[in-house]
């Protein structure tokens, strides 16, 4: 092993990243008569910029101090944002200033990231809550959840989303099977008990 090598995995294991492909990706080259798809590596600093990347996301759409460039310029030219659909910096930079925001406003928050290396970049996915907080009396609440799956592009001015879509969430509760689920005489059951 390099220098080189034994850095990177150190690093790996200290961020708590992979640096290979992923196990689905490792499987399909182990087949034998299968030709595997070209996939490039991620190196931790990948991981790093991609995260930065979507760290960036909701600041360039809640804070938007400068018109909608900083959310525009996150985008890879002839990038797409598919819900609604919009291309094109001009356009992306308009979808921005379409947005509730201000130099002290938050509404976005992004969590549970995951990243894997794809051919041509890396995908993403994140779950995501718009919070509408309450000011001047007005209750607060929360505005829409939901997923973004992502494509990224390493581009010269560094990682870049080439595609973003949202999906919100359904909750599509299914009613329990006769007879569990009620409680004494066809009484709901009592909230859990939990912290």
């Amino acid at each position: 092993m390099t220098m080189k090598t034994i850095a990177r995995a150190t690093a790996a294991a200290v961020l708590g990243i992979g640096v290979l492909a992923s196990p689905g990706a490792l499987a399909q080259q182990r087949n034998a008569g299968a030709v595997p798809a070209k996939v490039a590596l991620l190196t931790p600093q990948d991981y790093i910029e991609i995260q930065q990347l979507v760290s960036s996301y909701p600041y360039g759409l809640d804070e938007n101090t400068d018109n909608g460039e900083a959310y525009a310029s996150l985008f890879a030219p002839g990038a797409v944002f598919g819900r609604p659909r919009t291309e094109g910096h001009d356009n992306l930079a308009a979808l921005a200033n379409g947005q509730p925001h201000g130099a002290q406003y938050t509404r976005h928050f992004i969590t549970n990231h995951v990243i894997e290396p794809a051919p041509g970049g890396a995908i993403g996915k994140e779950y995501a809550v718009i919070i509408d907080i309450g000011e001047n009396g007005k209750p607060g609440g929360i505005a829409l959840g939901g997923r973004y799956d992502d494509e990224y592009v390493k581009t010269p001015q560094g990682w870049r989303f080439k595609n973003r879509t949202f999906t919100p969430s359904h909750a599509e509760v299914p009613p329990p099977p006769a007879g569990r689920g009620a409680g004494r005489q066809g009484q709901p059951p009592a909230a859990p008990q939990g912290r």
